[in-house]
């Protein structure tokens, strides 16, 4: 009886001990692929390291991932992933550990290169098998492409946190500039601890109000108000009043900027409706950065109308022309779908980036915003007055408004009238100002035009600079 007893208890450990080994690799597996997970990579990464390693990281992102599972379905998208990862692993090397990160995002952990120009050899490799991979989705032929993001141990981070945050870093680079592989830069990573540490206080400020908006006028060419435009502003209670630039740049290569976009549309229609409540009524135009401009930007425009009752076509969404150049099959379908619901959009900073004219046939824009960098210095130059005026007939011929903003004298303003563009934004007028004061700036406007005077109305002291 004691023998049955002791060898049952060996079993019993035996089979405990399976148990826990096969839960301990199911909590290292990914499921969809049969690859490592994040928890294998970090695990491996930190005892490479504390071995005296110097292990190399590549981040691999699959380029138009989306379109396949919007397009085939989910199925399809799985079905996808465990292809791309049979022929990552089969070019990797035994060397090599393939991981899957999560969604359409791989890690390939190289423990000793020899070199940074190895990692990126392997890298193009990658790329180049998964652009022959012959991939299928039933007997639809998928064509994959992807970015990859390079880091290294030591030069590019001590632990594994940090090297996955540079290849991350560095694989987004590669994909906006299109150049398929990057090894990490730290003179061009704007996520430096400084950075960090802004998007951490940032999401504590939309916690607890330390965010408004101000809003700066445009008119039209014989100075009557049509609208303001939101521009969001921190008041952050160490530095005082922050303008976009101290922090839009990093929350933009964060999803922090969704809820940014959110909380920014709802406070600017929610004014402007108070506003129109008691007697002024005028459009409203909220910036929409390049990361936004996708099908949930449009649940956010259907919950502000909802809320506030505000008219469409009161509702100007401003976008830079990068939200054009980065995905224009994007941006084409999400503005029509605006256009359809009766919203109006504008393309901001026009001249200032790298729009094709191409890109502005069949978008369904309504406005050209002039980039400011032509209108300040429009008397000084001619050939910005060329390129304005050019602007202008060519917007017209297009059937687009166009506004100049940056105008800041009286004489640009009637150049500006006298070249056909129709509405003037800038320091002549007034700078964005917080809501009371633009409210009782637009009420002494309403008197200045009833009294019949030529000259705007002055904007209150101490308004916040654009």
């Amino acid at each position: 009886m004691v023998v049955v007893t002791a060898v049952a208890a060996v079993l019993l450990v035996a089979v405990v001990r399976h148990r826990d080994r096969r839960s301990a690799r199911v909590a290292l597996t990914d499921a969809l692929t049969g690859l490592g997970n994040r928890a294998a990579l970090t695990g491996r990464v930190a005892r490479l390291l504390a071995g005296g390693a110097s292990p190399g990281l590549l981040l691999l992102d699959l380029d138009g991932f989306k379109d396949v599972n919007d397009t085939l379905g989910h199925t399809a998208g799985d079905a996808l992933l465990r292809q791309v990862a049979t022929v990552l692993q089969r070019t990797a090397g035994p060397q090599a550990q393939v991981t899957r990160l999560g969604g359409d995002e791989f890690a390939v952990l190289v423990p000793s290169p020899a070199h940074g120009a190895e990692l990126e050899v392997l890298a193009k490799r990658l790329l180049a098998a998964l652009s022959i991979g012959g991939f299928t989705s039933g007997e639809v032929p998928l064509d994959v492409q992807g970015s990859i993001g390079i880091a290294v141990a030591g030069a590019d981070g001590t632990s594994a946190e940090e090297l996955l945050q540079h290849a991350d870093v560095a694989m987004y680079a590669a994909k906006r500039a299109r150049a398929g592989v990057l090894r990490y830069d730290a003179e061009q990573d704007q996520h430096s601890t400084g950075a960090l540490e802004v998007l951490g206080q940032l999401r504590q400020a939309m916690e607890e109000d330390q965010l408004v908006v101000h809003y700066q006028p445009k008119v039209a060419g014989d100075g009557r108000l049509l609208g303001f435009e939101a521009l969001v502003r921190w008041q952050h209670p160490t530095r005082g009043l922050l303008p976009p630039a101290a922090f839009l740049p990093f929350v933009e290569r964060t999803r922090l900027i969704h809820a940014l976009t959110r909380w920014v549309l709802l406070t600017a229609v929610r004014q402007v409706a108070t506003w129109r409540a008691h007697g002024l009524d005028t459009t409203v135009s909220v910036n929409i950065s390049a990361a936004s401009l996708d099908e949930g930007l449009l649940g956010m425009v259907e919950e502000a109308l909802a809320l506030t009752r505000w008219p469409p076509e009161q509702l100007v969404l401003e976008i830079t022309e990068t939200a054009i150049v980065v995905d224009p099959a994007g941006a084409r379908r999400t503005v029509q779908r605006l256009r359809e619901r009766g919203v109006r959009v504008s393309v901001d900073d026009f001249g200032a980036g790298a729009t094709s004219l191409v890109h502005l046939r069949g978008l369904a824009v309504h406005e050209l915003k002039v980039d400011r960098q032509f209108v300040s210095d429009l008397m000084a130059h001619p050939e910005d007055e060329v390129i304005v005026s050019s602007v202008i007939a060519l917007a017209h011929r297009l059937g687009l408004v166009v506004v100049a903003e940056g105008v800041e004298d009286a004489r640009t303003a009637a150049r500006l009238r006298a070249m056909g563009c129709d509405e003037l934004q800038g320091y002549l007028f007034a700078r964005p100002l917080p809501a009371a004061q633009a409210l009782a700036w637009a009420r002494g406007e309403q008197g200045r035009l009833a009294a019949g005077s030529a000259e705007p109305a002055a904007a209150p002291t101490g308004a916040a600079a654009e």
